[in-house]
């Protein structure tokens, strides 16, 4: 998804639903985008980013009742788009998978754009982080920030640290134990994708959480 002050997209989810759909008769592209504004604040969604013109089109997110979804909707005289995906975590299966694989990649965390600022879009997936760490009060934690490999190792390296701190105090102001939760940044040395297309730096620009105790065995 490209956020609006960003100057590449961002991994929100791992997959996503599109669907076409013809232009009402006699309803013109700016009265629909107004309906679809509209309906979308009613429904407790939040515009993240809207262009009107000949790019008209809708980025939008809803993080209420533990859902994470995003949805980009494109408009033009034929017709228009939606696009939506649910990057909602149920607390079972990120548990499941933190176990299994001692890791876990935590898609949605976005900050301001070369800024270790967290995006209030992030709150959903670290909910769910924290409600874990609750569940399971011997879980300790180390929190990883990643980059992708634009820049220099002096650029990336303090930034990643800077947004794995930024994702520690968020827990922490929560009341997660300090003590339970571990910052380290990796900068760009541990890509998962390559970093010649727009969709590898996205999947490289990510917050992982590892299992301490996974660790200490290994």
């Amino acid at each position: 998804m490209q956020l609006p002050d960003a100057r590449q997209p961002e991994l929100v989810a791992n997959a996503s639903m599109i669907k076409w759909y013809r232009a009402p008769p006699g309803v013109s592209v700016a009265t629909l985008l107004a309906c679809y504004h509209d309906g979308l604040l009613k429904g407790g969604w939040t515009i993240v980013n809207e262009l009107h013109g000949a790019n008209t089109n809708v980025t939008t997110h809803y993080g209420a009742n533990s859902r994470n979804i995003w949805a980009f909707i494109h408009m033009d005289n034929n017709g228009y788009s939606i696009t939506v995906a649910d990057a909602t975590v149920v607390l079972s299966t990120m548990t499941a998978a933190l176990g299994t694989n001692c890791h876990l990649a935590l898609t949605g965390v976005l900050f301001d754009f070369n800024k270790s600022t967290l995006k209030p879009e992030s709150d959903p997936i670290l909910q769910q982080v924290s409600a874990m760490l609750t569940q399971d009060t011997s879980l300790k934690l180390e929190v990883q920030g990643h980059t992708d490999a634009i820049g220099s190792d002096a650029y990336n390296q303090p930034l990643s640290e800077a947004r794995a701190r930024s994702v520690v105090a968020w827990l922490s102001q929560r009341g997660v134990s300090a003590s339970r939760l571990w910052a380290r940044g990796y900068g760009k040395t541990r890509p998962v994708a390559s970093n010649a297309t727009d969709e590898g730096r996205a999947q490289n620009r990510r917050v992982e959480i590892a299992n301490m105790a996974c660790k200490s065995k290994g």
